[in-house]
């Protein structure tokens, strides 16, 4: 591991975890998918019982994915950086996750997840600019 891979991770673990979470769930994905011929795509989503609830969760998922996309590719449009445009992004995939699915323990791990990233943005800006978030300080100035 080089210098620069041991501080990034020093200084942004979320999202390292984020990495490793996002590539051992879909790695697991893929294997399970190929390796057993009843697993259906949407399986980490929701059960789903015929075709058409299939196609509806397709749908759903699609659409959840595709905003996660376009609002991280539209964030950095703006400027902001990539890790903090995929935090804010991934924050609204997970509580679209949330609001499309059923309460699952993927989807309640990725808020948290995601969560984590946002937090860890915040205290990362904050030791950094400790004016920007005046609310934070006990001093009145």
């Amino acid at each position: 591991m080089t210098d620069t891979m041991r501080e990034q991770l020093r200084d942004f673990p979320m999202f390292f975890l984020f990495l490793l979470a996002y590539s051992l769930v879909h790695g697991m994905f893929e294997l399970n998918f190929w390796s057993s011929g009843g697993v259906t795509v949407f399986d980490k989503y929701a059960a789903v019982a015929d075709a058409a609830l299939a196609m509806e969760m397709a749908e759903r998922v699609y659409y959840a994915k595709a905003t996660w996309f376009f609002a991280l590719v539209i964030l950095q449009a703006c400027g902001l950086r990539f890790y903090t445009a995929l935090a804010v992004s991934f924050a609204l995939y997970s509580v679209e996750l949330l609001l499309f699915f059923p309460i699952q323990i993927y989807s309640v791990l990725n808020l948290l997840l995601a969560v984590g990233m946002v937090v860890e943005i915040i205290v990362r800006r904050h030791q950094a600019h400790p004016r920007l978030l005046v609310w934070a300080s006990s001093k009145p100035e």
